[in-house]
């Protein structure tokens, strides 16, 4: 494997790697070690069928297997139905797959998960010209960085998660965010279990930009733990924290989903896009089978 570092605080190339073959012990060992160092691996690759491009990640983790067909017609890889495919692109009046063109803004896939997958890849089938490319922000370095004012008003604090999403109705402004069957509660500091780095645990909150997912604060009401929330997002969308991925065709991009918030610019509709995507719902390699811990 031939490496380039692609940013001060994460993201590491990867080409030489041949991922249509099986992959020896000591690679895996290696890509384990250079997953934990730099937080997101580009991995240069061809474009790989779906039972390829399955077969290389299955040997990372377990992909999340859940039927996709609420989102597009799946497409079944030896039963396997999870392969997600993120992509404008449309055919017979149906969309091939989800999340369109718009911009969407950081976060982190299935954050109210009891246990967020560990890891998240994409790999690029068909990738544009221009736009499109993909954030990755530390959300160690960002944690290492805060000013010591931001530190003191989040020390101890919780971050409550609505497991309805859309509230547009205002619903949950009068809840009880320790009502379990409503709100996800976990530590808004974290730290990981297999490196032992502090990072903030954000999950999601403006997705798109019609969709606040207006995350709670333990201790705050809703208008203050906006304004913390403010505070926080604009400190980690500071560049020095962040990877900014041009994507090539065949490119496939994996870093760690609970470190890691990630991002997506805006691209032309008229652009086709589309990318496999798989979380990894566990994975014995990158995290050792372990859950993160409380600060």
């Amino acid at each position: 494997m031939q490496t380039r570092k692609l940013a001060d605080n994460l993201g590491l190339e990867i080409a030489g790697l041949d991922t249509t073959a099986p992959l020896s012990r000591a690679q895996l060992d290696e890509l384990a070690s250079l997953f934990h160092e730099h937080l997101a691996l580009v991995i240069r690759s061809p474009v790989l069928t779906p039972h390829q491009y399955v077969a290389f990640i299955r040997q990372l983790g377990e992909p999340d297997g859940s039927d996709t067909s609420r989102y597009h017609e799946p497409i079944d890889v030896d039963g396997f139905k999870g392969l997600r495919l993120v992509s404008n692109i449309e055919k017979d009046g149906r969309n091939v797959g989800q999340f369109g063109a718009d911009e969407m803004g950081w976060h982190q896939d299935r954050w109210t998960d009891a246990a967020p997958p560990p890891a998240t890849a994409l790999h690029g089938v068909e990738v544009t010209k221009a736009g499109g490319r993909t954030g990755i922000a530390s959300l160690a370095a960002a944690y290492d960085a805060l000013p010591p004012e931001l530190l003191a008003r989040i020390a101890g604090r919780h971050i409550h998660f609505p497991l309805q999403v859309n509230d547009f109705e205002g619903a949950l402004d009068e809840a009880d965010i320790e009502d379990e069957s409503l709100f996800r509660k976990v530590p808004l500091v974290q730290r990981h279990a297999v490196t032992g780095r502090k990072f903030l645990f954000l999950g999601a909150r403006k997705i798109l930009e019609y969709i606040d997912t207006a995350p709670r604060i333990t201790g705050l009401d809703k208008q203050e733990s906006a304004d913390l929330l403010d505070a926080i997002y604009e400190h980690v969308a500071r560049p020095e924290f962040a990877y900014l991925h041009q994507w090539q065709a065949g490119d496939i991009l994996i870093w760690d989903n609970r470190t890691c918030a990630h991002r997506r610019e805006s691209f032309d509709p008229d652009e086709r896009r589309l990318l496999y995507g798989t979380p990894l719902v566990s994975s014995d390699l990158l995290w050792n089978g372990k859950a993160a811990l409380a600060a």
